[in-house]
């Protein structure tokens, strides 16, 4: 019990670390952060009973966390890039492999996830628009390619390639 309280405390910290540095570099605090653990689901889930795009997105999660970043353009780009890469990498060095990367100037997207035939776990989403927001979604559990863009479209997040993702797989 005791090891399993360390390791809770201890993924709670490096999670708040991680929220604490990204919030210094982008200069502001999330505008919107969610945070859902299976139980949460368990109870959005009797929720959306009538919604079936809503259940077929809930079913397969047993962790959700969702953070907005409204952004000034005061935000230092090549801090945020830095930022972004080294978690990129320790994203990788984890068996999550990036399935989609779109570079548009200084905006860029990245989704990266474990991919098993057409299911996706370990999902995450980063989405950098300069001046206007930084989005970073993580999802744990199995994720139906099918319901990708639902889950996507329901945050007011345009991925293009995303359907051409949802064909390739």
């Amino acid at each position: 019990m005791k090891k399993f309280l360390l390791v809770l405390i201890l993924g709670l910290s490096s999670f708040n670390a991680w929220s604490d540095d990204l919030e210094d570099i982008l200069g502001v605090e999330a505008d919107v952060k969610i945070s859902l653990g299976s139980g949460m689901l368990g109870l959005a889930s009797l929720f959306t009973q009538d919604d079936p795009e809503a259940q077929a997105v809930l079913s397969g999660l047993s962790d959700l966390s969702i953070s907005v970043y409204e952004l000034s353009n005061k935000v230092d780009t090549d801090e945020l890039n830095d930022w972004m890469q080294s978690t990129l990498r320790n994203l990788n060095r984890n068996g999550v492999e990036e399935i989609v990367k779109v570079v548009d100037g200084d905006e860029r997207v990245h989704i990266m996830a474990k991919v098993d035939g057409t299911y996706l776990s370990d999902l995450s989403i980063l989405v950098y628009e300069p001046g206007d927001e930084f989005v970073y979604i993580r999802m744990d559990g199995d994720i139906d390619v099918a319901n990708l863009q639902d889950i996507t479209g329901n945050f007011d997040i345009d991925i293009d390639g995303l359907e051409a993702l949802s064909l390739n797989l």
